[in-house]
């Protein structure tokens, strides 16, 4: 071939006999890549838990779409788990599911009430690939009912500023509706309820599930919440007969 060809690119080709007088018909057409080095494997995209979302499990499962390498089918995936900003637990040699789904579940218990951070990449037995971006989870595990979503809007609440409403936006597992949540029942760290008026049912995340948007009075939230970095907001109610809990972390200052 008189040019130079692209590393990893699929080529097709076909060729024709001459006779100097008719030519022949092509050839079925073949292809080949070129493949001179070996590539290090894409980044995996995060699948679950999603980032921001709440698990009901003290040994959540976490899963990845798995990457891509032009040069082996056959990847192994590493996982970390950080509290705080410290490595809390990790795994290496997670074998590629044929899927195209990888997942992997906690071995030991995380601790309930907390957030944490994710991340995976993929190993193809001589080149890691680039880990995923940094991804969020809460652990907060039910008394009761079921676990709701829950979005506290501001992420920072400044006890020194003027304002006053704060907003929460519930969102509901599969099989349940925003719409039968009892507006009445709806309390915030099980002692401040929720205004009955106003409220919404929206998608405040745009993420394809409804949610219901409710407030509550700022100065009772100011006063009851405590300073902090990463304070944990607890949210209860009622959705037709089922209780539910969800929770959010966000920052408290002066």
């Amino acid at each position: 071939v008189p040019i130079t060809l692209t590393e990893n690119q699929t080529y097709y080709w076909r060729t024709r006999a001459f006779d100097g007088s008719l030519y022949s018909p092509w050839m079925t057409q073949a292809s080949f890549m070129v493949n001179t080095a070996n590539d290090a494997p894409s980044a995996p995209k995060l699948s679950s838990p999603t980032d921001g979302s709440s698990v009901a499990t003290l040994t959540p499962t976490l899963a990845i779409v798995n990457a891509t390498d032009p040069d082996s089918p056959n990847l192994t995936y590493d996982f970390e788990v950080y509290s705080g900003g410290a490595l809390a637990v990790n795994q290496s040699g997670v074998s590629s599911q044929e899927s195209g789904v990888t997942s992997w579940t906690m071995p030991t218990n995380l601790a309930d009430n907390t957030a944490y951070q994710w991340r995976a990449r993929a190993y193809d037995g001589n080149l890691y690939g680039p880990w995923t971006a940094m991804a969020n989870f809460m652990v907060h595990t039910p008394q009761t009912g079921i676990t709701a979503t829950i979005d506290f809007d501001p992420d920072t609440l400044n006890k020194s500023s003027n304002g006053a409403w704060v907003v929460v936006y519930i969102e509901l597992p599969a099989g349940y509706n925003v719409k039968d949540i009892d507006i009445s029942s709806i309390k915030l760290e099980g002692a401040i309820p929720a205004e009955t008026w106003p409220y919404a049912i929206g998608d405040h995340d745009k993420d394809g599930i409804p949610d219901l948007m409710v407030k509550f009075k700022r100065s009772d939230g100011i006063r009851i919440l405590p300073l902090g970095d990463k304070v944990t907001v607890h949210v209860t109610g009622k959705a037709g007969t089922t209780t539910f809990e969800g929770v959010d972390v966000i920052r408290v200052m002066r």
